[in-house]
C-alpha cells in the first residue's frame, strides 16, 4: 500500500452517530467502574435511551464489541453485557500506522531502550516470586517460546499497565520488520543466541543487578538494530503483513469470527499485492466469490476494516471496495479505553509521559537547528495564548520531532486523560489558565537550551518544569 506523496490537508468528518452511541456507552461503563458481566439494558432499552434505530444502536455495538468491550447477550435475561476489554486489535492497528507512517528502525529501537529501561527499574521494586518464575521461563527460549515474549514480559511485570501496552506495540513492530526481511521465523540459531541475552538480562534483574541488566538490555537492542537497520529502510505507505486480525471472542456467532478473519486476509491481501491509497480492490460480488462466503460475512468485515481506516465501501459507478489512508484514531481510543479499565494511576501515567514528552523534545532537536519562530509559533494557530503556555510548547516540539512512535504515545496519554478521565481528574491547566511570568522565565529557558543546541540542558530543564508542574 503506498501513500500519496502529497496531499491537501484532511478534513476531519464530524463523528458517525453510530461512534457517537459507542462512546456514550463506554462513559456509562467508566462511570458505573467496569462493571463486568452487568447487564447495561436490552436493545428495546438501549434504543429508547439513546434515542437511535435498532441499525444504529447494533452498529454502535458492533464497535464495542470487536474489542470485548460488551457483547450482547441473547435469551432470557438478556442484553448488552460488559466484558473485559481486550487491546490486540487496537494494538495490531496501531502496528499498521506507525509502518505506513515510516517509523524507521532507529525510532523504533530508541523508544525499546526508553521503556524497556523503565520496565527494568519498575521491576526491580515489585518483583515477587512468581515474577522471577515467568520471568526466566519467558526468556529460557525452549522452542515453545516466541523470542519476543521475553519483552512483553518484561512490560507485563513492569506493573504499569502503560508500559506494558507501549512495550507490546514496539515488540510487534520489530517482529513486522524482522518478517519483512527475513520472510521467514527466527532461525535455531538466532533464537538460542536470542534466548542466551534474554537469560543473562533475567538473572540480572533476579540479582537486583539492574545496571547491568540494563547495559546488557542496550547490548541485545544494538545488536538486532545494527543487523535491522542495514535492510530495512520503512518509508510512508510502504508496509508488510503483520500476520493475520485478532480472533473475535470465542462466543460470538460463527458468522462474526468468520466476518473477523475474512478482514484479516482483505487487510494482508491489501499490503502483500502492494495496493495504494484510493484504489479499488473490486466489487462485493468479486470478494463474495473469492473468499468463498456470504455478502452478510463480507459486509460485515467491511465494517471491520472500516473501523481500523483499512478500506471501505464506495456506492455507484467506479465504486468498490476502496483503499484507505491509515488513521490511527479509532485504535488510539480503544487503547486508551483498554487502560483505563486496567485501573492506571497518576504515577503510571506520569512516569511514562515524562519520558514520551523527552523523547519528542530529544527527536525534534536531531532534526536540526531550531529557532524560537519554530516553537512559539504554530503554523495552524496565530492566538497568543495557545504560543505562549506549557502544553502548547509542548505540542509543537512532538509536532517538530518527526517521530511517529513518540508522537503516538503522546496522543494514547492524551486520550487517556482528556477523554477517559473526565469527570474524576482534572483538566490540564496548560491549556485553559495562564501562567504566571516565573513559569513563562521557565519556558523561555527550555527554548533557549534547544535554540542553541544543549540537547543535556534542554532535558534537564524539561524534565524539571515537568516534575514541578505536572498537568494532572
Amino acid at each position: 500500500m503506498r501513500l500519496p506523496e502529497t496531499s491537501a490537508p484532511a478534513v476531519v468528518a464530524p463523528e458517525k452517530l453510530a461512534v457517537q452511541v459507542a462512546r456514550r456507552i463506554e462513559q456509562e461503563i467508566i462511570e458505573r467502574r467496569w462493571p463486568i458481566g452487568e447487564v447495561l439494558g436490552s436493545e428495546t432499552a438501549l434504543r429508547e435511551q439513546f434515542g437511535v434505530s435498532r441499525s444504529i444502536l447494533r452498529e454502535a455495538i458492533r464497535v464495542l464489541e470487536h474489542s470485548r468491550v460488551v457483547q450482547m447477550r441473547q435469551g432470557p435475561g438478556g442484553g448488552l453485557v460488559v466484558g473485559t476489554p481486550d487491546p490486540t486489535p487496537a494494538i495490531r492497528g496501531l502496528v499498521i500506522y506507525l509502518e505506513y507512517s515510516g517509523a524507521t528502525v532507529e525510532q523504533l529501537v530508541n523508544a525499546r531502550f526508553v521503556f524497556e529501561r523503565m520496565a527494568i527499574a519498575a521491576m526491580s521494586e515489585s518483583l515477587t516470586e512468581s515474577g522471577v518464575h515467568e520471568l526466566r521461563s519467558s526468556a529460557s527460549g525452549d522452542g515453545s517460546r516466541l523470542p519476543e515474549n521475553f519483552h512483553i514480559a518484561l512490560g507485563r511485570l513492569s506493573g504499569n499497565p502503560v508500559l506494558e501496552v507501549y512495550i507490546d506495540i514496539l515488540v510487534r513492530l520489530s517482529a513486522a520488520y524482522t518478517q519483512r526481511v527475513r520472510g521467514v521465523a527466527n532461525t535455531e540459531e538466532e533464537g538460542s543466541a536470542a534466548a542466551k541475552q534474554h537469560l543473562a538480562i533475567a538473572e540480572a534483574i533476579v540479582a537486583g543487578a539492574g545496571s547491568r541488566a540494563e547495559s546488557d538490555l542496550v547490548t541485545h537492542l544494538d545488536r538486532g538494530a545494527n543487523w535491522l537497520s542495514r535492510l530495512v529502510n520503512p518509508l510512508p505507505g510502504e508496509s508488510t503483513a503483520i500476520g493475520p486480525m485478532d480472533t473475535d471472542p470465542d462466543e460470538w456467532p460463527r458468522e462474526r469470527k468468520l466476518a473477523g478473519a475474512v478482514a484479516g486476509r482483505i487487510r494482508d491481501d491489501i499490503v502483500s499485492e502492494g495496493r495504494y491509497v484510493g484504489e479499488v480492490l473490486g466489487s462485493e460480488a468479486d470478494f463474495v466469490s473469492r473468499y468463498g462466503v456470504s455478502r452478510s460475512v463480507f459486509r460485515e468485515s467491511v465494517r471491520i476494516l472500516e473501523h481500523y481506516s483499512v478500506a471501505r465501501m464506495r456506492r455507484g459507478p467506479g465504486g468498490g471496495l476502496v483503499v484507505l489512508e491509515p488513521d490511527p484514531t479509532f485504535s488510539i481510543r480503544t487503547t486508551a479505553l483498554y487502560l483505563d479499565f486496567r485501573g492506571v494511576t497518576e504515577e503510571h501515567l506520569r512516569s511514562v509521559r515524562e519520558e514520551v514528552e523527552l523523547g519528542c523534545l530529544t527527536a525534534a532537536m536531531r532534526t536540526g537547528t531550531l529557532d524560537r519562530a519554530d516553537l512559539w509559533t504554530d503554523p495552524q494557530r496565530r492566538d497568543s495564548k495557545f504560543s505562549r503556555c506549557s502544553a502548547c510548547l509542548r505540542d509543537r516540539i512532538a509536532a517538530l520531532s518527526g517521530d511517529p512512535v513518540f508522537k503516538l504515545f503522546r496522543s494514547i496519554l492524551a486520550a487517556l486523560w482528556d477523554e477517559y478521565g473526565s469527570g474524576r481528574r482534572p483538566s490540564d491547566p496548560c491549556r485553559s489558565t495562564a501562567r504566571g511570568p516565573a513559569d513563562q522565565a521557565e519556558l523561555d529557558a527550555i527554548v533557549d537550551a534547544v535554540v542553541a543546541g544543549d540537547e543535556g540542558l534542554a532535558q534537564f530543564r524539561m524534565r524539571r518544569h515537568l516534575r514541578e508542574h505536572p498537568d494532572w
